[in-house]
């Protein structure tokens, strides 16, 4: 059996609509994908606290839920 990439996804609000985020895990962060179109690559800090390390600037409080999200996820 292959190894598969984690994945998931959540409706959140977005410039003013719902979307679907599609959260994949890389190695050390993690792709975010707004109705299957790349916008941002996000990780954390060793405080855990979320950042966006490239990608559409997103506002903090889009990156501090999908943060949330994700450590939901995998907890």
């Amino acid at each position: 059996m292959e190894d598969q990439t984690p994945v998931f996804s959540f409706e959140i609000e977005y410039a003013g609509e719902t979307v679907i985020c599609k959260v994949i895990m890389q190695s050390i962060n993690y792709d975010v994908l707004f109705n299957e179109r790349f916008m941002a690559t996000i990780g954390h800090t060793g405080e855990w606290t979320w950042i966006q390390e490239s990608g559409v600037i997103l506002p903090d409080s889009v990156i501090e839920e999908i943060g949330y999200r994700i450590e939901s996820e995998y907890k």
